[in-house]
């Protein structure tokens, strides 16, 4: 093996390891929030020793501001997917990608759940993922208002309020989840979906999400 390649095979294994380091992140700040969070227990939940983080990052703060970084972009990457739609079906969208990445890979999910779960902005992973939620918040909010204008969504409807529910419900499936692995994630995804639609729909005799 030249030089080269080796260099090259040990750059891909600390990707590797920072990639699960940030992962477990992800479950222990969905778990226990940002405040709790150690180096030690990153280091024993993604498999590795426990100064293996601080051998990366540095520090806490360094690792939290790359976490930052990457519950960021996984949500985005959830998101992204759903930009053809406005209205009551871009909110079902938004809410069924989110329920989608929880199954094919959780991580991302979880990503979803730092990002809406907590209100408080002190508590907030970061200020970036505390304006990420006002964002998303903001454009749940948008599509909910875009649906009365167009009249599929009832005109009673308050979209801030809407928005801030339907947040709620996707936070409160996967603490459930987070509580319990064997949690039908799915079957509960299809009855959020369903509550959504005939909660804002004005033909409430609609078909099925």
């Amino acid at each position: 093996m030249t030089e080269s390649q080796t260099r090259r095979t040990q750059e891909e294994r600390r990707e590797e390891s920072e990639q699960r380091m940030l992962a477990a992140g992800v479950r222990l700040v969905a778990q226990l929030g940002p405040e709790k969070l150690t180096l030690t227990d990153v280091g024993k939940i993604a498999g590795y020793s426990r100064g293996l983080p601080a051998h990366h990052f540095g520090s806490r703060e360094n690792y939290l501001k790359a976490l930052a970084s990457y519950v960021a972009i996984e949500f985005d990457k959830t998101l992204q997917e759903v930009d053809q739609v406005s209205g009551l079906e871009a909110v079902l969208e938004i809410t069924r990608a989110v329920l989608d990445q929880l199954r094919a890979d959780p991580t991302r999910g979880l990503a979803t759940h730092i990002v809406l779960a907590d209100p408080k902005r002190d508590r907030a992973l970061s200020g970036d993922i505390a304006e990420l939620r006002d964002k998303t918040l903001a454009l749940l909010s948008h599509h909910i208002a875009e649906g009365i204008k167009s009249g599929e969504i009832r005109s009673t409807v308050e979209p801030d309020y809407a928005c801030l529910l339907i947040a709620a419900g996707i936070c409160g499936l996967i603490d459930s989840l987070l509580a319990d692995v064997g949690f039908n994630i799915a079957a509960a995804g299809e009855q959020l979906l369903e509550l959504i639609q005939h909660a804002l729909s004005a033909n409430l005799t609609g078909s099925k999400p």
